[in-house]
Parts: C-alpha cells; sequence; structure tokens
C-alpha cells in the first residue's frame, strides 16, 4: 500500500481512507481496467465488419487487455469476486466475438480458433506492456510490435 500511495503521490493515510483494505484497492484497479477493455471494445463494435482500420484501433488500445492479463495470473484473487470475474467473462467473449468477426472478412487467420487468436492478442499485449515498464520498449513501440506479432508472427 505504501509502494501505490508514494507512486499516486499521496500519504498511505490518504490511499487507506480511500481503499480499507488491499482487497478494496485491487478490486478498484480490476474495475477501472474492465471498463477500459470495454470502452476500447464498443469502439470496434460499431461497424458490421471490422476493418484494417478497427483492429488497429484495438490494438492501439493494447493496454487495458495487457493490464487484464495481467491481473489474471499476477493477482488471480481480484477476479475471485463473482462481479469481476463475471466481467473479465464478458470481456473475454467480446475479444473472441471481434476475432470471430474479423476472420470472417479475412482481416485475420482461420486456420485457428478465435479464442485462441484473442488470447494471443492479450498475452502479446501484456509483454509489450511488460517490456515498456522493463524500458526495454518506447510505449509508441508497443503497437508496432503487437500489429508486427499478430500479422508476421516471429519467424523471419
Amino acid at each position: 500500500m505504501q509502494t501505490v500511495a508514494t507512486r499516486a503521490g499521496i500519504s498511505r493515510a490518504t490511499l487507506v481512507r480511500l481503499f480499507p483494505t488491499r482487497q478494496d484497492l485491487l478490486q478498484a484497479v480490476a474495475n477501472k481496467i474492465l471498463d477500459d477493455c470495454e470502452q476500447a471494445l464498443s469502439r470496434t463494435e460499431g461497424e458490421a465488419a471490422p476493418t484494417s482500420r478497427t483492429l488497429d484501433e484495438l490494438i492501439g488500445d493494447y493496454r487495458p487487455f495487457a493490464q487484464l492479463w495481467n491481473l489474471v495470473y499476477v493477482e488471480p484473487e481480484v477476479l475471485g469476486a463473482d462481479q469481476a470475474s463475471d466481467r473479465a467473462s464478458v470481456v473475454f467473449r467480446r475479444t473472441v466475438s471481434f476475432v470471430e468477426r474479423a476472420q470472417k472478412v479475412g482481416l485475420m487467420r482461420t486456420d485457428m480458433p478465435a479464442p485462441w487468436l484473442a488470447s494471443t492478442f492479450c498475452s502479446i499485449a501484456e509483454t509489450a506492456w511488460e517490456l515498456t515498464l522493463e524500458g526495454h520498449m518506447g510505449a509508441r513501440q508497443a503497437p508496432e510490435f503487437i500489429q508486427g506479432i499478430l500479422r508476421h508472427g516471429v519467424f523471419a
């Protein structure tokens, strides 16, 4: 809690007043991440069929997907709360639905199931986010990295 307070530029007492327990803080973080994922997905659902531009926009909004994926593995108890877990499941189903629509129009490969590709997007996004946090990649390079791996894989 002290580390979070310091990074937020507030006192620990203020943080504890806002979020009395670590679990309260983690739930608030999870809800913010889920809100951001839902907003990014809502922007992709306005068109009947995804386009290259829509895919680029979703990749540009990669951070909440990366953070959600990170929470699932680093802080799985956060999603143990029914509401957060249910919302995370809906976000993933919506991501899979985007991939399915992209597959139908030839934007994404069809030889792999959509859940695999949606999971791949989230895991690559999480990798890009971690690389950015660790200073191994610039923030503006992350979407290019995700795009390159999704479109061309890792082999030359």
